[in-house]
């Protein structure tokens, strides 16, 4: 979750809006981040043994000591059913009609292929629904859909806050923050010929606002009160309520919010709820068939952008979608050059699969921290106000037992950074992280201290007794709560805790963490792991989730927004933020950043959270067949294909000449 506007409701996984959330992940692809080291290091050996021209090697499921063949993608071949007793075997790329029936080959060198984000999937659920809003809609949409035939308003460049103008050329918030001005620009057209138009954008938006059981419903009805159609080009949103960042939200930033607008002259012939899309789109890519085991678009030559000069065609051919299998198989499949990009691996699994082909690469062209920020952070959560930790002093000792390197370092491979602000290391953050530094060095939060946990349990009312705090004879006791896709942290901050003089012990959840998120959004738990998405640009964006507004109405009842577990209430806080809500944010207003500093002061001296490191994800890519990635020294985009701006991606990729 990035930034959001004021009153946001609950992003979960990909094809969901209730239930436990995955940030911009799905669990499987948060799991798959977590593989262990041990297996996929012998596998990435055994596959590569022989060289990268080799098939890769993975175990067979009857015999793990020996190995079956992995098919590398035929783009000239029609796919293959999926069978359940092969569900790591390649499947050949669809072959699409061309004109008069006759199957399309496209070579295996103009073919881009995605892996899918994240290890684990071994068929594509439900492949011919493409309607972006149905059950589901929102998962489709954050993959292959965003990349090929949907474009948006805008783009978004998180290294560095640019915002990209696309479908649209401009817009402008009205000074009541009652309304948004847009202006679409010249020239877009549908795939089928027709011009996209503001009338298309109003049926949208009016769409689902009236369409309860639609994907982002509930969220455009709250907001949006109608569209006023100026001409083609022109139109204003009118908002039930001020919202100065409705339009940033969910048409500019759009890491995870995907708002797809539909062509009107399909889409309102159709029973909506029932239909399973339209290949009617604007994007330079059309679906030309779809199985369990791929899907495929091929390039439209007549795209809209490459007519008007606004961009060149893109050099793939042929986009195709296939589920990567489990993580070894991934990875194994990456280094025998069988994806072109999706993977997602740990450091050292990242490090073994590069050694053995150059062509594997990630974010960071340095390393070690290879991968790249998502705008959340690992953070260890306190209940502020019910249990041992409604006790800032307590809070402040079990900070002082925390050694963020060391958990980076043994929770992580050292593939991120230690933080101490709940913000990420984006560029548009930058300005306000360094203005914190003065704060940062009053509260010194990064300060593991056996003096400081001393002095603050005194001041609680504890005393040491043996290896633990007690009060009035009682000894400090309580579970740390993990999330299965996190336990890496676990054993590591239940050591520290435990030296600090903490009898703690940590808890896992996994597979199923729905109890988890039942036990801590209700304001029973007293400290667990969790990410905590927000910032992408501006403070606000996590700063508001620490107003009382999210907190539980009293403990057991379930807290309003999924990140505000904290239960915090703080009348001074909760004024700063209502302030903040109501100003455009900027490194250089005053105004606004005299409230930041505020914030940031409460937020240090209060413990209301204790940010841990960056979430970074070691995403990579394979430029055997293709050149022209995002990387540290080209970072045009964040490196995430959930992510509608990795449409980029494919527009700027060259062929290598590789066969």
């Amino acid at each position: 979750m990035t930034d959001q506007p004021s009153a946001p409701i609950e992003r979960v996984g990909p094809g969901d809006t209730t239930g436990a959330p995955t940030s911009r992940f799905s669990s499987m692809s948060r799991r798959a981040v977590n593989v262990g080291l041990g297996s996929s290091v012998a596998l990435i050996a055994a596959a590569c043994s022989s060289g990268a021209a080799e098939p890769a090697k993975t175990p067979a499921p009857a015999a793990p000591a020996a190995a079956a063949a992995t098919k590398a993608p035929d783009p000239t071949k029609a796919p293959e059913p999926a069978k359940a007793a092969e569900p790591t075997k390649a499947a050949a790329p669809a072959a699409a009609p061309a004109a008069g029936g006759a199957p399309k080959v496209v070579a295996r060198k103009d073919t881009f292929v995605l892996g899918g984000f994240g290890a684990g999937a071994t068929e594509i659920t439900d492949p011919d629904n493409i309607n972006p809003y149905s059950l589901g809609g929102l998962g489709r949409v954050r993959g292959l859909l965003n990349l090929t035939m949907y474009e948006f308003l805008y783009l978004y460049n998180h290294n560095d806050g640019s915002e990209i103008p696309w479908l649209a050329e401009s817009y402008k918030v009205a000074p009541d923050f009652k309304s948004v001005d847009v202006k679409i620009r010249k020239g877009v057209e549908w795939n089928d010929g027709k011009p996209f138009t503001s009338g298309d954008v109003k049926y949208t938006l009016e769409l689902l606002r009236d369409t309860p059981e639609l994907v982002f419903a509930s969220d455009i009805k709250e907001w949006v009160k109608d569209v006023a159609v100026k001409d083609d080009q022109n139109f204003t949103i009118n908002l039930n309520k001020p919202n100065v960042r409705f339009f940033y939200f969910y048409f500019v930033e759009n890491s995870e919010i995907h708002i797809p607008i539909l062509p009107k002259h399909i889409w309102e012939k159709e029973k909506v709820g029932d239909f399973k899309g339209s290949k009617v789109g604007t994007g330079p890519y059309i679906m030309v068939a779809a199985t369990g085991q791929r899907q495929d678009f091929d390039r439209n030559d007549n795209w809209w952008a490459a007519k008007s000069g606004f961009q060149k065609l893109p050099k793939p051919l042929r986009v195709s979608a296939i589920p990567p299998g489990a993580g070894d198989t991934a990875v194994a499949r990456e280094i025998n050059n069988e994806f072109d990009a999706g993977n997602i691996m740990q450091p050292g699994v990242f490090e073994a699969a590069s050694a053995k082909n150059k062509d594997v690469i990630s974010w960071s062209t340095k390393g070690p921290a290879w991968g790249a920020p998502d705008a959340c952070m690992y953070t260890l959560g306190l209940n502020t106000k019910y249990g041992p930790m409604a006790d800032v002093h307590v809070r402040r000792a079990v900070q002082a037992s925390i050694n963020r390197a060391k958990v980076v370092d043994l929770a992580y491979e050292g593939s991120t950074v230690p933080l101490v602000l709940p913000f990420s290391t984006y560029g548009g953050l930058t300005p306000y992280t360094k203005m914190m530094q003065p704060l940062i060095d009053k509260y010194k939060p990064d300060n593991p201290s056996a003096e400081v946990i001393a002095s603050e349990m005194a001041a609680a009312g504890y005393k040491k007794e043996g290896a633990n705090w007690t009060k009035d004879g009682k000894k400090l006791t309580f579970q740390l709560l993990v999330p299965g896709w996190l336990k890496p942290m676990g054993p590591v901050v239940e050591k520290q805790l435990r030296d600090g003089g903490f009898d703690v012990t940590f808890k896992l959840f996994d597979p199923d963490t729905q109890p988890f998120f039942d036990t801590v959004r209700a304001g029973k738990a007293d400290a667990w792991i969790i990410v905590h998405c927000g910032s992408s640009r501006e403070p606000w964006g996590t700063l508001q989730h620490y107003h009382s507004k999210f907190a539980s109405s009293e403990q057991g009842k379930q807290n309003s927004y999924i990140w505000a577990n904290s239960q915090y209430s703080n009348k001074e806080y909760d004024a700063i933020i209502d302030q903040m809500d109501q100003i455009l944010s900027s490194p250089t207003d005053a105004k606004y950043t005299d409230l930041v500093t505020k914030a940031v002061d409460i937020f240090l001296k209060d413990v209301v959270e204790i940010t841990i490191s960056e979430e970074r994800h070691v995403v990579t890519n394979n430029q055997h067949y293709w050149k022209g990635f995002m990387t540290t020294e080209n970072a045009y985009a964040a490196p995430y294909s959930l992510w509608a701006a990795w449409l980029q991606v494919l527009l700027k990729v060259e062929p290598t000449g590789a066969a």
